[in-house]
């Protein structure tokens, strides 16, 4: 009875020109993630590519990506001067924070003086800037001592809440987070859970969801089980195992090459580390089998090269994975004077991307074969990056690592990735060479694109040949999810996940 009065209902609304009410999307996304903020503020936080995949959904930069990366205005309009060393912004008017504070040029000043006192990434990126000032109410000047090629690739400068910030205190304002963008902060169990809800004030394009909690899970197996039993409705970091059953229970999976690209890194401070002679580094790098670590270990998901990726600035076809020749590597290994080996300290990072532990084990096993011991200690999190730091003043300590480096598809032009990974100024890099040193430094200026292109190229050929580092393989960020959810990340960029490209049906 209750079935053919539902029928009646149906067949009489259609008659009378009544459309049924659509389906209703679920009330809450909910996605796991091992990526928990150091720090929910973004003006204070560590390591951006972490923090970015909540808190860019609350907090926004002066400009904003396309799906296929490229830079595009969002807030604000821009002009910049024909020597490149003025940039004018232009905000938009009535943009409201989430406190309900408007959006003004004053916030932007604040937003960079934060950024530039409290984030260590920032302090680099912000390498060539004069000065940020308000012109007027909705207008900003940046003047720039030298021309900054990479400026709006290779940084992010978020406006902050200056009115917001003198009514609450800076205790209230780290912790209770106050953005423009699409989303906005409910609540933060540390540990456990970061929840969000749509911004109704929001000035751009409204997202599909309302309502979305991020769950830290930091066990890989634990995440798809999440997705398995239901319990979640996507995961991040998807373990690359399990890409291939979860494709045949039916999720959907989208693949993103993304930062970073896991390598073995040397520490080129201590002159007397046995690494410090080339025949070493050239010999580790034989002694790697990596295309059997990316099939074996990964079933071959992630893709390797052994510097930049196609279609990214100065990208050179002909460089090629170093060849697994263990052979050659004893051999290289007794030119050196270590025909017996020696025993080396290995770290790897841990607690922020899928894979570094299985990584450094394989990598152990291979270099015990050619006679190299490795003493393995973990990094986890932030503590691995003040270990960096210390170890920048103390040329004594011996650092071999199976770290995370921005080399290819990394978020950032090619020009700021070797910046990052290999300038002696930059707060992570134990790396000082003058010839490369000077070769960044006349890249950044360069404003004929060509020209600099081939400079990015000539570095990236002088550090395969000088075993600067050894890629093990690129990154590649798995996103699997639910039949009923669709995401579209975005091309060429950190792997963050922009709630605005995720959609839900019923």
């Amino acid at each position: 009875m209750r079935q053919s009065f539902v029928f009646g209902l149906f067949v009489l609304c259609m008659a009378i020109g009544i459309a049924p009410a659509p389906a209703q999307v679920p009330e809450r996304l909910t996605i796991a993630t091992s990526a928990e903020p150091d720090s929910i503020d973004i003006t204070r936080g560590i390591f951006p590519p972490v923090n970015y995949v909540v808190l860019r959904n609350v907090y926004e930069a002066l400009w904003g990506y396309s799906n296929d990366g490229k830079v595009m205005q969002t807030v604000a309009t821009w002009e910049r001067s024909p020597d490149a060393k003025t940039i004018t912004f232009h905000l938009k008017h009535g943009v409201k924070w989430h406190s309900g504070d408007e959006l003004t040029a004053d916030d932007v000043v604040f937003g960079y003086e934060r950024l530039r006192k409290l984030t260590p990434p920032d302090m680099r990126h912000f390498k060539f800037v004069d000065k940020v000032e308000a012109l007027d109410k909705y207008t900003v000047r940046i003047s720039f001592n030298a021309p900054d090629v990479t400026f709006f690739d290779g940084v992010s400068l978020f406006p902050a809440d200056r009115a917001y910030h003198d009514r609450v205190g800076e205790k209230n304002f780290a912790e209770h987070p106050d953005g423009f963008g699409p989303y906005q902060w409910v609540d933060y169990q540390r540990g456990q859970y970061i929840d969000l809800k749509a911004f109704p004030g929001y000035y751009g394009m409204k997202p599909q969801i309302q309502n979305v909690r991020f769950l830290f899970i930091k066990d890989n197996d634990v995440r798809v089980e999440k997705l398995r039993s239901g319990d979640v409705d996507m995961i991040m970091d998807t373990p690359f195992t399990a890409v291939a059953k979860l494709q045949a229970e039916g999720f959907r999976v989208v693949k993103l090459p993304a930062n970073p690209t896991v390598s073995l890194e040397f520490d080129f401070l201590n002159k007397n580390a046995p690494w410090a002679d080339i025949r070493v580094r050239e010999a580790i790098a034989h002694a790697i089998d990596t295309s059997a670590i990316i099939k074996g270990l990964f079933d071959g998901v992630p893709e390797i090269y052994p510097r930049l990726a196609p279609g990214e600035a100065g990208f050179d076809l002909s460089l090629k994975p170093y060849k697994y020749d263990p052979a050659l590597s004893k051999k290289l290994l007794g030119e050196a004077g270590y025909p017996s080996g020696f025993k080396m300290p290995l770290y790897y990072a841990s607690g922020f991307f899928y894979g570094f532990q299985q990584t450094t084990e394989a990598v152990v096993l291979y270099l015990k074969a050619v006679g190299i011991e490795c003493e393995v200690h973990e990094l986890e999190g932030p503590k691995g990056f003040a270990f960096v730091r210390n170890a920048q003043h103390d040329p004594g300590v011996q650092i071999v690592s199976v770290s995370g480096m921005p080399i290819a598809n990394s978020g950032l032009p090619s020009l700021e990735a070797l910046y990052l990974s290999f300038y002696p100024k930059s707060p992570f890099v134990l790396y000082d060479d003058p010839k490369l040193t000077q070769g960044i430094e006349t890249a950044q200026t360069e404003l004929n694109d060509k020209k600099r292109d081939d400079e990015i190229k000539a570095m990236n050929k002088y550090l395969y040949d000088q075993y600067a580092s050894i890629t093990l393989w690129d990154g590649m960020s798995v996103f699997a999810m639910k039949k009923n959810v669709h995401y579209q990340p975005i091309e060429h960029r950190m792997p963050f996940l922009t709630l605005e490209n995720v959609t839900m049906s019923k």
